[in-house]
């Protein structure tokens, strides 16, 4: 359990800043055209590199250890230039997340959205998971996470903090879904005295952490509707969504609060540590969140965020990796830490109902 604490307390440690060029050569006189075809051999020096055979577009990607010219999907045709100027791209790329789990836990499945962007940017990327929400905003902010993906609340703080951000897309749970989620009011299935969220008065209540949109934000706004000032509760931060849970069926807290899926879904898929599908019962729902953006740093070169944007929008989706060969089926791949099949286009206006909760809740937060 984790006390209290200011968001944006401290900044998150990173390794080496992003302020280094990549050298990349492009020659400096009329580059020879390019003889290829799909399948066929390419060099370490090609990586990245497109070309044209016949009507088919073709670029040098690395998989299973082997350079080779791969078709470029019609997709992504129009949408990622043929030459892309790299000279003032970073050394590395940095990806992040705030917390729903370890760091251990969260590394591993962003595995596969790292590898993409690595193969699809050309330059060394790295996953960095913060043990708290106020440590990957403070480390947007000082531009040492170039890629994160927010909770909307984290995001309106991150950018009301000064980070130079827009969201590069908002994750949806298939092809056609919509995006949102719900925050969900829980207690202990055999707690006979919570039936509603009216009863968490006097309760010990366990909220996510202070930047979380719907372990702190939106119930704090469903407490004062049903007339709980939650300031004059015994309230505290479990530190992640599955600890809010961990602690309920414990009995650290009496009453608490979790995103949709992880009573929906992970409980019941018994990936919350000792706690089963018959141990928590949900005693509110609120009203639909706007959609978790993956949120990119525009204060890079144009070339690298309009890259970015392409491949969150046209690579980092369940349908894409099954067909470009980086997952078996869509069941089993992976984007990011929930089940979410990718992102589809969004704005910062799509936010401003958060913002607006901000002023109804009159979150400190918030400023």
């Amino acid at each position: 359990m984790y006390s209290t604490k200011k968001t944006l307390q401290r900044i998150a440690a990173l390794t080496a800043a992003l302020t280094a060029v990549v050298a990349i050569s492009s020659g400096s006189g009329v580059q020879a055209k390019i003889e290829a075809k799909v399948g066929d051999k390419c060099t370490k020096a090609q990586y990245g590199k497109y070309t044209k055979v016949g009507a088919v577009r073709v670029r040098c990607t690395y998989k299973n250890k082997k350079y080779t010219w791969t078709k470029v999907a019609t997709t992504t045709a129009t949408t990622i230039p043929v030459k892309v100027d790299k000279s003032q791209w970073p050394k590395k790329f940095v990806i992040g997340a705030v917390p729903s789990e370890n760091a251990a836990a969260m590394t591993l499945k962003y595995k596969g959205l790292v590898q993409l962007f690595q193969e699809e940017l050309g330059i060394p990327v790295e996953f960095y998971s913060a043990t708290d929400y106020a440590g990957i905003i403070e480390a947007q902010i000082a531009n040492k996470v170039d890629l994160a993906f927010y909770g909307p609340f984290s995001y309106v703080i991150a950018k009301l903090n000064g980070a130079k951000i827009e969201p590069a897309g908002v994750a949806v749970s298939s092809a056609t879904g919509v995006p949102g989620y719900r925050s969900y009011g829980i207690a202990k299935a055999n707690n006979t005295a919570v039936t509603k969220i009216a009863d968490f008065k006097g309760k010990r209540i366990c909220f996510v952490d202070p930047a979380s949109t719907s372990g702190t934000l939106y119930p704090t706004a469903g407490l004062l509707a049903a007339g709980i000032d939650p300031a004059k509760e015994s309230t505290q931060y479990a530190g992640g969504h599955p600890q809010s849970v961990q602690a309920i069926n414990k009995g650290t807290c009496d009453v608490g609060f979790a995103y949709d899926d992880i009573l929906d879904k992970d409980v019941p898929g018994g990936k919350v540590s000792g706690v089963g599908a018959s141990d928590i019962k949900v005693v509110w729902k609120s009203g639909l969140i706007a959609g978790s953006p993956i949120a990119v740093r525009l204060n890079m070169p144009q070339s690298l965020v309009d890259a970015v944007r392409n491949i969150v929008l046209n690579k980092a989706n369940k349908t894409a990796m099954v067909k470009d060969g980086r997952c078996t089926t869509e069941a089993t791949c992976q984007i990011i830490e929930d089940s979410s099949w990718g992102f589809i286009k969004t704005t910062d206006s799509y936010y401003d109902g958060v913002r607006a909760v901000c002023e109804s809740t009159k979150s400190t937060k918030c400023k």
